[in-house]
C-alpha cells in the first residue's frame, strides 16, 4: 500500500465521476493513501466543488451528464483562480483523437480504464510533485517581484536587442512627470528620444554591451522649482540560461542626499586644511607687514632723504605685492566648488598646490621635488577638487617628516596612456596593520589633534570622481608613497 506522507495530507483531490462504483473505488484508494478526497457526480457539481474546495488535482471523467469532462476542463482553464489545477482525465476509450482533444482542452494527463491502483497513485504523486514545484516557483517569483517592486532603487531590464522587458514602480517614482510614456517593448533608441535620462542610459548600455562589464555613472537632473537631483546609474550585464544573448539590467539610485553629505564632509576637510595652511600663511604675511610698518615709521620723520624715501616706498609696494600673491594663491584653494567638471592642466594645478604647501612649512629642512618627466597632461574633472586631493596628501607627507626629509611628486605615463601621480615622503611611515584603514572616515594616526580623520577619506572619494584609483605603499621609519592613477578615458597627454 502506498505510504502516507506529510505532503499527501496537504494535497486535496476532487473526483468528478458519474459512476458511483468507480468514484467510491477511487475515493477509498486515495483516502487510504493519505489524501484529502472530495467527490462530485457530474460536471456542474464538479465546478461548484472546485470553487468551494480549491483542490490541487482533479480526476475527471469525460462522458458525464449535464456537462461533459472536456467542457469542465475548458472552464477550469478559463478561470484565473483555477487554471493552475492539475487535471487527469479518466476515460474508457483512450483513442488518439480523444487524447488530442483532451490535451487541447487543457488536460495534464490521461488514465485509461481499467487501471491499477499503483499506476493511479504513481501518476497522481508525479503530478502533485509538479504542482508543488510550480507553486514553489510561483511563490518565489512573487516574492522576488515584490522585492524588486519594493526596492529603493529603480530597476529596468533590457533584452539582448536593448528592448525594455521590465520596469519597477520605484523607477517611475524617482523621476515623477518625466517618464509618462515609458512602455514595455520599447527600444532604448525610442526611449532616448523622449528623455535625457534615457539618453544617458542608452550611452551606458552601449558601453556595457561593448565591454561586458558593469558600468556606473552619476548624472544630475533638473527637477521642478530649480531642484537638482543626482542619480547614480549602473548597467549590469546578465546571462540568462536558455536565452539567445546577454540581458542588461539598469539600477538607478537617488544619491542626492549622499552627494550633499559628501560635499559637507569635503568642505569640512577643506576648512581643516585651510586651518593648517593658515598658520604658515599668517607667518608669510606677518613678515612683509612688519617691513611695511617699519618703513612707514621711518617715513614719518621729517629729516629723511629723498633717495631713502623712494627706497622705502619701493619696499612697501614690494611687500604689498607679496601679500597679494599669497592671498591669490589661498583663494584658488578656498573658493567654492562647482559641480560641473572642467579640463585643467595637471602640472599647473600641482605647482599651485606646492606654493600653498611652501607657505605652511614650519620646517625648512624638508626638500620638495617635482618631476614632470616632460609630460603635460590635461585632466577631465574639477581642478579645485584635485588641488584639495594634493593638499591632503602633501600635508600628510609634511607632517610625517620630523627634521630633515624629502617630499617628491612625480608624473609618469603608464603603458595604456593613463597618467600616474606619485606623492612620496621619507617620513615615519604607516604600520602594516593600519594600511587597510587609512581611507576610512575619521581614522587618523595623528595624536596631536591636528587631523580630523577625513583627509584621506575625502581624497579617496575625489579620486573616484576623477574615475581613477589610489594605492599606498609604506614602510615604518622609511616613508610612504601614494600612487594616483587616472584612466585614459579621463586623460589627454601631450609632450611639453
Amino acid at each position: 500500500m502506498h505510504s502516507t506522507t506529510k505532503a499527501n495530507l496537504l494535497n486535496k483531490i476532487l473526483i468528478i465521476e458519474d459512476e458511483p462504483d468507480i468514484s467510491d473505488y477511487l475515493y477509498d484508494t486515495l483516502a487510504m493513501s493519505g489524501y484529502e478526497v472530495r467527490q462530485a457526480y457530474d460536471g456542474l457539481e464538479g465546478l461548484e466543488k472546485i470553487n468551494q474546495e480549491k483542490p490541487n488535482l482533479v480526476l475527471l471523467d469525460i462522458m458525464m451528464p449535464r456537462l461533459d469532462g472536456l467542457e469542465v476542463c475548458r472552464r477550469i482553464r478559463a478561470n484565473d483562480a483555477t487554471r493552475g489545477i492539475r487535471i487527469i482525465f479518466i476515460t474508457a476509450k483512450g483513442s488518439l483523437e480523444e487524447k488530442l482533444e483532451g490535451f487541447q482542452a487543457g488536460a495534464n494527463d490521461f488514465i485509461v480504464k481499467p487501471f491499477s491502483s499503483s499506476e493511479l497513485l504513481a501518476r497522481i504523486e508525479a503530478h502533485l510533485r509538479i504542482d508543488m514545484l510550480s507553486r514553489d516557483l510561483e511563490f518565489s517569483e512573487r516574492r522576488y517581484r515584490q522585492l524588486i517592486e519594493n526596492s529603493p532603487d529603480g530597476i529596468l531590464l533590457f533584452s539582448p536587442e536593448l528592448k525594455l522587458l521590465f520596469v519597477n514602480s520605484r523607477f517611475k517614482s524617482i523621476l515623477p512627470g518625466k517618464l509618462e510614456n515609458i512602455e514595455i517593448g520599447q527600444s532604448i533608441q525610442s526611449l532616448a528620444n523622449t528623455s535625457l535620462v534615457f539618453g544617458e542610459i542608452s550611452a551606458l548600455l552601449e558601453k556595457v554591451k561593448a565591454t561586458g562589464l558593469i558600468v556606473t555613472r552619476t548624472i544630475s537632473v533638473s527637477m521642478q522649482k530649480g531642484h537638482t537631483t543626482f542619480l547614480e546609474i549602473r548597467g549590469i550585464p546578465s546571462e540568462v540560461p536558455g536565452s539567445n544573448g546577454m540581458m542588461f539590467q539598469i539600477v538607478m539610485r537617488d544619491v542626492t542626499e549622499k552627494n550633499n553629505m559628501e560635499k559637507v564632509i569635503s568642505r569640512a576637510e577643506k576648512i581643516n586644511s585651510l586651518g593648517i595652511l593658515t598658520a604658515g600663511i599668517a607667518h608669510e604675511i606677518n613678515n612683509p607687514l612688519a617691513g611695511i610698518s617699519n618703513a612707514i615709521h621711518i617715513l614719518k620723520r621729517d629729516s629723511i632723504e629723498k633717495e631713502k624715501k623712494d627706497e622705502l616706498l619701493e619696499l612697501i609696494l614690494s611687500n604689498i605685492s607679496r601679500i597679494s600673491r599669497i592671498i591669490d594663491d589661498l583663494r584658488v584653494f578656498s573658493r567654492q566648488e562647482r559641480y560641473e567638471a572642467d579640463a585643467f592642466e595637471l602640472v599647473s594645478a600641482i605647482e599651485e598646490t606646492l606654493k600653498l604647501l611652501r607657505y605652511q612649512r614650519e620646517n625648512d629642512q624638508i626638500e620638495i621635488e617635482f618631476e614632470t618627466n616632460g609630460l603635460a597632461p590635461k585632466i577631465e574633472g574639477s581642478k579645485n577638487q584635485f588641488m584639495q586631493l594634493m593638499i591632503n596628501l602633501l600635508l600628510n607627507a609634511s607632517q610625517a617628516i620630523s627634521g630633515t626629509g624629502t617630499i617628491r611628486v612625480e608624473i609618469n605615463e603608464t603603458v595604456n596612456n593613463s597618467v600616474m601621480i606619485k606623492v612620496s615622503d621619507t617620513g615615519c611611515g604607516i604600520p602594516d596593520d593600519q594600511l587597510d584603514q587609512i581611507f576610512d572616515p575619521f581614522f587618523t594616526t595623528k595624536r596631536d589633534w591636528r587631523g580630523t580623520g577625513l583627509g584621506l577619506a575625502v581624497s579617496y572619494r575625489i579620486v573616484q570622481l576623477l574615475k581613477g584609483s589610489i594605492t599606498v605603499v609604506s614602510t615604518v621609519d622609511k616613508g610612504t608613497t601614494f600612487t594616483i592613477t587616472l584612466p585614459d578615458k579621463a586623460v589627454k597627454i601631450s609632450g611639453s
